[in-house]
């Protein structure tokens, strides 16, 4: 990615994904509470749906640290990569 283009939104879930999903937690809770009287199935069903949803972003997570590895090493193999890091003096700390 060059400096010039926007940073990609990558995997992040859409507003309306997660108002949807919010909407059908509250619903679950409230049935729950006023249909069933059992207010620990709503919760439990609402942790689930939580725990689901914080797995599918660390999977996503993942997958986008195994990209930046592979990007890393596919750089680090280039050929002339070891010749031109050699001719050239070691780098200083940049101030930000």
């Amino acid at each position: 990615m060059s400096p010039d283009e926007p940073p990609r939104r990558g995997y992040e879930p859409s507003p309306n994904l997660k108002i949807a999903l919010g909407a059908i937690a509250l619903v679950v809770v409230l049935y729950s509470i006023v249909v069933a009287t059992r207010p620990l199935l709503g919760v439990t069903f609402v942790v689930w749906l939580f725990g689901l949803y914080l797995l599918w972003r660390f999977f996503h997570l993942a997958a986008r640290f195994v990209r930046a590895i592979e990007r890393i090493a596919d750089a680090m193999e280039s050929p002339g990569r070891s010749e031109a890091i050699s001719d050239r003096e070691p780098e200083r700390e940049r101030e930000v």
